[in-house]
């Protein structure tokens, strides 16, 4: 299952199994650029502290091997703005989480990203259930998935709160 969609601003791709992009090392330069401090902050501990493209292979690759890896990247210039990521369990529920390079921050690219994410996979019907985490510091994200129509689960934990998106009807 292939998440390749467009957005007005975005081009979103998913990175494919053999990790081809155009350009790979290109690639590697530029995640210790958007995994800034800022933008991990809110972050599992396996997203800080990559400072090379060394680390930054080390993990492209998790991502990878974890979960279907899209690329962001804007319409306009084709610069690489952050990473979408889908977790699909259970067949057909989805574990979502999205980074985006600081300096696109408090430009609705967020909410524009997870909007064409969902009607893509409405439109396909790939998916049941869209989950996805927040940290109970990141109240920018609590807010966004609940713009979208997530409810907050029961099952949220001591430190992260998960919100969830059904894309189908009961009973169909």
């Amino acid at each position: 299952m292939i998440f390749d969609f467009e957005t007005p601003r975005l081009v979103v791709a998913e990175l494919t199994a053999d990790g081809a992009v155009s350009d790979r090392e290109e690639l590697l330069e530029e995640i210790p650029k958007i995994l800034t401090p800022a933008v991990v902050a809110h972050l599992p501990p396996h997203f800080s502290q990559i400072d090379s493209a060394k680390d930054a292979d080390v993990w492209l690759a998790r991502m990878s091997s974890e979960s279907h890896l899209l690329l962001i990247t804007a319409q306009v210039n084709n610069a690489l703005v952050g990473f979408l990521f889908v977790h699909v369990s259970q067949e057909r529920d989805a574990h979502i989480g999205f980074l985006l390079r600081e300096s696109h921050w408090g430009q609705g690219l967020a909410s524009e990203l997870l909007r064409g994410f969902i009607d893509e996979v409405r439109e396909r019907r790939a998916l049941r259930t869209l989950i996805g985490g927040v940290s109970l510091e990141n109240i920018q994200s609590q807010r966004l998935f609940e713009k979208l129509g997530f409810t907050k689960r029961l099952d949220s934990q001591m430190d992260t709160l998960f919100y969830e998106l059904a894309l189908e009807k009961s009973g169909v």
